[in-house]
């Protein structure tokens, strides 16, 4: 009797639940519509796009009914690839590679990122000089290239006295130093402070200086801006990206939400967490006039062809 009683209860319970799944299911051709309609944004696991990861993880995209997909790149190429394809509409990258794309990207703000220059334990390099010959880990005509430029000019070498091997992911970088498999590597963090814990010298860092040109940042597509839902929605992520920003500079920072990100969307093992610094960021802004003259001419030493229309209309504004 009891076991009749049941199994008339189990089958109504399922009918019940199969029932509710088939309501509130959505067909494919709903699904992909809701995909189509969210705000798409290539962000690698580095210091610069941490504000982005908090924001979503926090949960200020969803208060503000932002439906937000982070697409998650190991290089900048790849996050290039993703925009100037249209798989999204916003895209961390940085200006030199901005300048060498299509015209219709643009940059919405820049972002302060800084690189470090490691060497490999094993290899004896105490000065810049002693990097004759060597090979120096980095991704091509970006701004780790720039810089590696200037560490030449700084050393009185010449740009043809270093190997630079193109390694573009920036974890398969980080493993090439630490195995010893290259002489040196420029790193952003927090794959720098990996490095250093692994035994690997910090030979440099970029100063924090007036001087200093900010090439890293966020680029988006113009095409979005002419279509008013996108416009809006790249306005509010702007805006929670600013907000997110100023949470995590302030007291009110959700410090664990930071170590959850590190260690799942970062893979930073558990002592790199707990020794790493996290900076103090800066909130949306164009970038300086000066600094995209430096990125132009540094590109055209490097025999890159650019158009003056592309240059003046790099800036994206948003008002």
């Amino acid at each position: 009797m009891y076991f009749r009683v049941f199994l008339l209860f189990a089958f109504y319970f399922f009918t019940f639940v199969s029932c509710q799944r088939e309501q509130t299911s959505e067909s494919p051709e709903e699904t992909q519509q809701r995909d189509s309609l969210a705000l798409h944004i290539a962000v690698m696991p580095v210091m610069d796009c941490l504000p982005i990861y908090y924001a979503e993880r926090i949960g200020m995209f969803k208060a503000e009914k932002l439906d937000v997909r982070l697409e998650e790149y190991l290089s900048q190429m790849d996050c290039d690839t993703a925009i100037q394809n249209q798989r999204v509409e916003v895209a961390y990258t940085d200006i030199l590679r901005v300048l060498q794309m299509k015209e219709n990207i643009g940059v919405v703000t820049i972002m302060s990122g800084k690189l470090s220059l490691l060497t490999a334990r094993t290899k004896r390099i105490r000065k810049l000089k002693n990097m004759n010959e060597r090979m120096l880990a980095l991704d091509r005509l970006s701004t780790s290239d720039y810089w590696s430029d200037k560490l030449m000019e700084e050393a009185g070498m010449e740009q043809t006295d270093i190997y630079r091997p193109q390694i573009n992911d920036i974890r398969l970088r980080t493993s090439m130093l630490t195995e010893q498999l290259v002489d040196a590597a420029l790193l952003p963090e927090p794959y720098a402070t990996e490095a250093e814990m692994r035994g690997e010298r910090r030979m440099k860092t970029q100063l924090e200086a007036d001087t200093l040109p900010y090439f890293n940042c966020l680029a988006i597509n113009r095409q979005s801006l002419s279509e008013p839902y996108r416009k809006k929605q790249i306005q509010q992520f702007i805006a929670i990206y600013d907000k997110a920003v100023k949470e995590m500079n302030g007291k009110d920072c959700q410090q664990d939400s930071i170590r959850r990100i590190l260690g799942r969307q970062y893979a930073m093992p558990t002592e790199v967490i707990d020794t790493l610094k996290i900076p103090k960021f800066a909130i949306s802004q164009a970038p300086k006039e000066n600094d995209v003259q430096k990125a132009t001419r540094w590109l055209q030493s490097r025999e890159r062809t650019l158009l003056k229309q592309r240059i003046d209309s790099l800036v994206c504004k948003l008002q």
